[in-house]
């Protein structure tokens, strides 16, 4: 059949029979866990049964997929097989063969799901190897046969909406600027989100979601104040810094993740800078370094660079290389190692500007 989009996906359940063979995966995991739920209801029933819905673990043998597919349904109209997280790239040639052709000719009374609510599939380079890996045969193969949907990560507008609509769906109201504020603090994974709308809606009770409970019940996602943390270094509003990292520190947030999320942030923007200084444009750079549709972290880390030169851009990344080499080699106190490493950081930009 064919690659579809979320809104042609959603008409195609509506019709009479499912597909033999569906791949669900994508960036945004709530979207995959709720997309392949709505796929098992279509093939299965609502209240499947234990005859005819089968679960497959992602490292299950081709073999027990095919005897799976093969018998016919007790109690349902189909057989219906979820194979969860399933690691093609661990299929030698000839199991892959077996499965691109099996897949081409699967029972009439079969509907198999790929679905990959955990893991990064990437249809299109598998495992970061060159283009041909089995991950981009498997997809192919389900696109010829059936159906695939990939599920991309939603732009702050539509979660916006989504924020609206889950709240409605609770009984409370919220205005646009409110739902923008739950994105903007609580970041973008709609899991974590839709758990944020669901705390804030018993807390208003049918009312209003407004600012205050926001800010009073709203937790900050930890990328998002590593971010603020980052933008406070290129403000040079040191306190503010030490403020998002101590609460970082409170919310036990690992140094490791810490450390990553500020790596990447300064390597952003040294990567926009030197790509400008090149005359390349951005979308040339997020093409090189494969950001895909998140370019936008380019153009944002262009704006913030300007508070630096390119030599303290380069001193700032050796000092986090230095604190990451310390973090995973030594047994020094890791907040200790924070706090020294955002000391080093400001000393470096008032050394630029004097």
């Amino acid at each position: 059949m064919a690659k579809l989009t979320e809104q042609d996906f959603r008409k195609e359940l509506t019709k009479g029979e499912p597909a033999r063979v569906y791949l669900i995966y994508g960036e945004e995991k709530y979207l995959v866990r709720s997309y392949t739920a709505m796929t098992v209801s279509k093939a299965a029933g609502k209240k499947p049964s234990d005859f005819d819905f089968i679960k497959l673990r992602s490292d299950a043998a081709i073999d027990e997929l095919f005897d799976a597919s093969e018998q016919l349904p007790v109690c349902s109209a189909y057989r219906c097989i979820l194979v969860t997280d399933f690691n093609a790239e661990a299929l030698s040639e000839a199991e892959m063969k077996l499965l691109e052709e099996y897949l081409s000719d699967i029972p009439e009374t079969t509907v198999i799901i790929f679905s990959m609510p955990t893991v990064n599939y990437d249809a299109g380079k598998g495992t970061g190897e060159k283009k041909g890996t089995k991950y981009k045969r498997l997809t192919d193969a389900a696109a010829k046969n059936g159906i695939v949907l990939e599920l991309a990560k939603k732009s702050d507008t539509a979660l916006e909406k989504h924020v609206t609509a889950w709240a409605e769906k609770n009984g409370c109201t919220i205005n646009r600027a409110n739902a923008g504020r739950i994105v903007s603090m609580c970041g973008t994974d709609m899991t974590n989100l839709k758990n944020e709308v669901d705390k804030l809606s018993a807390y208003a009770n049918g009312r209003e979601i407004t600012e205050d409970m926001i800010d009073l019940l709203a937790t900050v996602h930890s990328e998002v104040r590593i971010y603020a943390l980052s933008d406070c270094l290129a403000r040079k509003d040191y306190n503010g810094a030490y403020k998002n990292l101590y609460k970082m520190f409170e919310q036990n947030e690992k140094p490791e993740i810490i450390l990553s999320v500020l790596s990447s942030v300064f390597v952003d923007m040294y990567r926009a800078r030197v790509a400008s200084e090149s005359g390349k444009s951005i979308a040339e750079c997020a093409a090189d370094f494969k950001y895909g549709r998140r370019d936008f972290v380019l153009k944002n880390a262009l704006a913030n660079s300007k508070s630096y030169s390119t030599g303290t851009l380069r001193r700032f990344l050796d000092a986090i290389l230095d604190a990451d080499i310390k973090l995973k080699s030594s047994r020094a106190d890791s907040q200790i190692l924070l706090e020294t490493l955002i000391a080093k950081l400001i000393l470096t930009a008032r050394e630029e500007q004097n």
